[in-house]
């Protein structure tokens, strides 16, 4: 199972490489690259990259497959509930403090 990381803090994607069999973009062109060469099992995003945001890949991801988004993670250090305001209560969203771990728990590894 490949999972697509989009997070440009180089910490948290080297420790997310460490667990999971990964691929990373360091920002939201890169991600959008990647996800139209190759198929990811999950999709973990950071909202706040740079170039094109973590929000444009979302708004990629909904045009491309629609509103089902079940593969997809949103990792945030900001407030829960205004994050879940901003992309929908259907996306599942975890703190980066416990990245990882809330990951692991999610997809099931």
């Amino acid at each position: 199972m490949k999972i697509l990381v989009v997070e440009d803090d180089p910490v948290i994607c080297r420790e997310i490489e460490a667990t999971f069999n990964c691929d990373c973009a360091t920002d939201g062109w890169d991600a959008i690259e990647k996800l139209e060469t190759s198929d990811y099992a999950a999709i973990i995003i950071d909202a706040d990259v740079p170039r094109h945001s973590g929000y444009g890949v979302l708004t990629y991801l909904r045009e491309e497959v629609g509103d089902e988004l079940t593969n997809v993670i949103v990792m945030t250090n900001s407030d829960h509930a205004a994050m879940r305001a901003r992309v929908g209560n259907d996306l599942r969203v975890v703190d980066k403090t416990d990245a990882v771990g809330a990951i692991a728990r999610l997809i099931g590894t």
